[in-house]
C-alpha cells in the first residue's frame, strides 16, 4: 500500500482550497486558522511542493493544488459513497447527468420512465445543456457531449454513440400541400436551421439537390426548436435518428426525401473514469446504449 500524507492534512487541504481561503475552511471545520496554516504546511513539507499563493485575502491554490483538489474531492466522495452503502444500503442514490437541450427534449424525456422502472433506487438529476459545451464538470457524474473529440485516457471515460445522418423534415401538412417532389423544390421553402451558419442544410443541399439555395430561412438555438417549428409548418428541418425520432413515429413530422449527410460530429457519453466505479453511473450508460442497439433505432438510422 502507499505511503500517504496525513489524512487530517488532506482533509484541511481540500476544505482550503475549497475555499480558497483559510479562515473559513477553519471555521468549517472547527479549528483555529493557524491550526489549518500548520497543516496545510505540513502537506507542503511533505509533497514539496507549494499549494498555495496569496492573493490579497484569499490563498490561491497553485495549479498542482488544483490537480490534487480535484483528486481528493472524487476520493472523498467515493469513500462517503461506501460508507453510506454499508450503513444504509437501500438508500436512494442521486445520479446528475448533463444532455444537449435538443437531445433531452426530442429523445431522453420521452424515455426516462423506462429507466426509473428499472432503477427507482436512483434519482435523477436532468441537467439541459448548449450542444457545443464540452466539458462533464465537478458537479456532473456524466455527460452526453456533441463532438466529443479524443479524450484523456487517464481521466475522461468516453463512450461514443451512433453517428449521426441528417435528413430533412416537415409537417404532413406542410408535404401534402404539394411542391416537394424532388430535393430542388427545397429552394421555394423556408429551411429552419439549428446551427447560426446554415452549415448544414448548405451541405446537404450541396450534396443533393445541386445549385438549389433556400430564399427563406429561420434560425433557432437548437434542433429541438427547430424540430417544433417544422412540426408545426413553419418550413423544412433537418432531423437525425434520435432528435426526430419521437415526432416521426407520433406522425407529427415525416421525411419528404430519403437523402440523407453524415454528421461532423457525434454524440458521447462521456465521464470521469473513477465514476465508472459508481453503480448508478455504470447503470445509466448501459441502459443508454441498450437504446441505441434497438432494431427500432438502427432501421430508423437505415432509413
Amino acid at each position: 500500500m502507499r505511503r500517504l500524507p496525513s489524512l487530517t492534512a488532506l482533509r484541511t487541504f481540500e476544505c482550503a482550497a475549497r475555499h480558497a481561503h483559510f479562515g473559513r475552511a477553519a471555521a468549517e471545520l472547527c479549528v483555529t486558522d493557524s491550526a489549518v496554516s500548520h497543516q496545510v504546511r505540513q502537506l507542503e513539507e511533505q509533497l514539496g511542493a507549494t499549494l498555495f499563493v496569496r492573493r490579497g485575502r484569499h490563498m490561491q491554490p497553485t495549479p498542482q493544488a488544483r490537480r490534487l483538489l480535484h483528486s481528493l474531492q472524487q476520493a472523498f466522495e467515493r469513500v462517503g459513497e461506501a460508507c453510506e452503502a454499508i450503513a444504509a444500503p437501500d438508500t436512494q442514490a442521486a445520479l446528475q447527468v448533463a444532455v444537449p437541450a435538443e437531445l433531452a427534449q426530442k429523445w431522453l424525456v420521452g424515455r426516462l420512465d423506462d429507466f426509473c422502472r428499472r432503477y427507482p433506487h436512483i434519482d435523477l438529476h436532468l441537467h439541459a445543456r448548449a450542444y457545443d459545451v464540452q466539458d462533464v464538470g465537478p458537479d456532473l457524474d456524466l455527460a452526453i457531449i456533441y463532438g466529443a473529440g479524443p479524450a484523456d485516457a487517464h481521466e475522461l471515460f468516453v463512450r461514443p454513440l451512433p453517428p449521426l445522418h441528417f435528413f430533412p423534415v416537415c409537417s404532413p401538412g406542410l408535404f401534402n400541400a404539394g411542391g416537394l417532389t424532388r430535393p430542388e423544390d427545397l429552394a421555394r421553402c423556408r429551411l429552419l436551421h439549428d446551427d447560426q451558419d446554415g452549415g448544414t442544410w448548405a451541405a446537404w443541399l450541396a450534396t443533393h439537390a445541386g445549385d438549389a439555395r433556400a430564399g427563406r430561412n429561420l434560425y433557432f438555438e437548437h434542433a429541438g426548436l427547430a424540430l417544433e417549428a417544422a412540426a408545426n409548418g413553419l418550413g423544412v428541418a433537418l432531423g437525425d435518428a434520435l432528435t426526430a425520432s419521437e415526432d416521426l413515429t407520433r406522425g407529427r413530422l415525416v421525411r419528404p426525401f430519403a437523402a440523407s449527410v453524415g454528421s461532423l460530429g457525434q454524440y458521447a457519453l462521456v465521464c470521469d473514469r473513477q465514476r465508472l466505479e459508481r453503480p448508478a453511473v455504470a447503470h445509466f450508460i448501459d441502459w443508454c446504449v441498450a437504446l441505441l442497439e434497438t432494431p427500432e433505432f438502427h432501421s430508423r438510422v437505415a432509413q
